[in-house]
Protein backbone atom coordinates (compact mmCIF):
# COMPACT_ATOMS: atom_id res chain seq x y z
CA UNK A 1 0.00 0.00 0.00
CA UNK A 2 1.33 3.42 -0.99
CA UNK A 3 1.13 6.06 1.61
CA UNK A 4 0.95 9.57 0.27
CA UNK A 5 2.32 12.23 2.50
CA UNK A 6 0.71 15.58 2.04
CA UNK A 7 2.74 18.61 2.99
CA UNK A 8 0.82 21.75 3.75
CA UNK A 9 2.86 24.78 4.49
CA UNK A 10 1.32 27.54 6.47
CA UNK A 11 2.78 31.01 6.47
CA UNK A 12 4.40 31.83 9.76
CA UNK A 13 4.17 35.53 8.98
CA UNK A 14 1.25 37.47 10.31
CA UNK A 15 -0.59 39.68 7.78
CA UNK A 16 0.71 42.77 9.61
CA UNK A 17 4.23 41.68 8.74
CA UNK A 18 3.40 41.97 5.05
CA UNK A 19 1.63 45.32 5.52
CA UNK A 20 4.72 46.72 7.27
CA UNK A 21 7.09 45.20 4.71
CA UNK A 22 5.18 46.68 1.78
CA UNK A 23 4.81 50.00 3.59
CA UNK A 24 8.53 50.16 4.29
CA UNK A 25 9.32 49.35 0.67
CA UNK A 26 6.89 52.06 -0.43
CA UNK A 27 8.53 54.66 1.83
CA UNK A 28 11.97 53.69 0.53
CA UNK A 29 10.70 53.99 -3.05
CA UNK A 30 9.32 57.48 -2.36
CA UNK A 31 12.67 58.51 -0.84
CA UNK A 32 14.59 57.00 -3.78
CA UNK A 33 12.44 58.77 -6.36
CA UNK A 34 12.90 62.16 -4.68
CA UNK A 35 16.69 61.91 -4.37
CA UNK A 36 18.36 62.66 -7.71
CA UNK A 37 21.05 64.47 -9.65
CA UNK A 38 19.95 66.06 -12.94
CA UNK A 39 21.87 67.61 -15.79
CA UNK A 40 20.10 70.41 -17.68
CA UNK A 41 21.31 72.59 -20.55
CA UNK A 42 22.46 75.28 -18.12
CA UNK A 43 23.10 73.63 -14.75
CA UNK A 44 23.50 70.55 -12.57
CA UNK A 45 20.67 70.15 -10.06
CA UNK A 46 20.82 68.04 -6.88
CA UNK A 47 17.48 67.48 -5.19
CA UNK A 48 16.79 65.42 -2.10
CA UNK A 49 14.15 65.02 0.55
CA UNK A 50 10.59 63.83 0.87
CA UNK A 51 9.06 66.11 3.49
CA UNK A 52 11.89 68.62 3.82
CA UNK A 53 13.20 69.28 0.30
CA UNK A 54 16.70 70.50 -0.37
CA UNK A 55 17.76 71.60 -3.84
CA UNK A 56 21.12 72.88 -5.05
CA UNK A 57 21.79 74.08 -8.61
CA UNK A 58 25.25 74.76 -9.97
CA UNK A 59 25.61 76.61 -13.29
CA UNK A 60 27.71 74.74 -15.83
CA UNK A 61 30.03 77.69 -16.37
CA UNK A 62 31.11 77.48 -12.69
CA UNK A 63 31.97 73.77 -12.63
CA UNK A 64 35.71 73.34 -12.01
CA UNK A 65 36.09 69.66 -11.14
CA UNK A 66 34.03 66.49 -11.02
CA UNK A 67 35.68 63.76 -8.99
CA UNK A 68 34.50 60.18 -8.68
CA UNK A 69 35.21 57.91 -5.72
CA UNK A 70 34.92 54.15 -6.20
CA UNK A 71 35.15 51.35 -3.69
CA UNK A 72 36.12 47.86 -4.82
CA UNK A 73 32.71 46.26 -4.31
CA UNK A 74 30.78 49.29 -5.56
CA UNK A 75 32.97 49.44 -8.66
CA UNK A 76 32.03 45.85 -9.46
CA UNK A 77 28.38 46.98 -9.42
CA UNK A 78 29.14 50.15 -11.42
CA UNK A 79 28.45 52.53 -8.53
CA UNK A 80 30.44 55.49 -7.28
CA UNK A 81 30.27 58.82 -5.47
CA UNK A 82 30.31 62.07 -7.45
CA UNK A 83 31.73 65.29 -6.01
CA UNK A 84 31.28 68.53 -7.95
CA UNK A 85 33.44 71.53 -7.13
CA UNK A 86 32.81 75.01 -8.44
CA UNK A 87 34.68 78.25 -8.97
CA UNK A 88 34.61 80.67 -6.07
CA UNK A 89 34.19 78.00 -3.41
CA UNK A 90 36.79 76.11 -1.44
CA UNK A 91 34.50 73.17 -0.66
CA UNK A 92 32.56 70.57 -2.59
CA UNK A 93 29.23 71.98 -3.74
CA UNK A 94 27.37 68.79 -4.66
CA UNK A 95 27.90 65.28 -3.34
CA UNK A 96 25.85 62.34 -4.62
CA UNK A 97 26.46 58.85 -3.25
CA UNK A 98 26.03 55.54 -5.10
CA UNK A 99 25.48 56.90 -8.59
CA UNK A 100 25.02 54.33 -11.34
CA UNK A 101 27.74 54.75 -14.02
CA UNK A 102 29.29 57.94 -12.58
CA UNK A 103 31.94 58.16 -15.31
CA UNK A 104 29.18 58.34 -17.94
CA UNK A 105 27.51 61.16 -16.02
CA UNK A 106 30.82 63.02 -15.82
CA UNK A 107 31.37 62.72 -19.57
CA UNK A 108 27.82 64.01 -20.20
CA UNK A 109 28.54 66.99 -17.96
CA UNK A 110 31.73 67.82 -19.86
CA UNK A 111 29.85 67.53 -23.18
CA UNK A 112 27.14 69.86 -21.81
CA UNK A 113 29.81 72.35 -20.71
CA UNK A 114 31.33 72.32 -24.21
CA UNK A 115 27.87 72.80 -25.74
CA UNK A 116 27.14 75.61 -23.25
CA UNK A 117 30.22 77.55 -24.35
CA UNK A 118 29.62 76.79 -28.05
CA UNK A 119 26.13 78.34 -27.96
CA UNK A 120 27.00 81.25 -25.68
CA UNK A 121 27.01 84.94 -26.67
CA UNK A 122 30.66 84.84 -27.73
CA UNK A 123 29.89 82.08 -30.26
CA UNK A 124 27.12 84.24 -31.78
CA UNK A 125 29.52 87.13 -32.38
CA UNK A 126 32.10 84.92 -34.07
CA UNK A 127 29.65 83.82 -36.76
Amino acid sequence: MDETIMLIRESKRHPWFWVRAIGTLGLWLIWWRSNYLALTRRSIVRREGVFHKNERAVPLNQVQDISINYGFVRRMFGLGDIRIETAGSNQTEIIMHDVDAPDTFRSHVFEAIDAFYDEGPAAGKAR
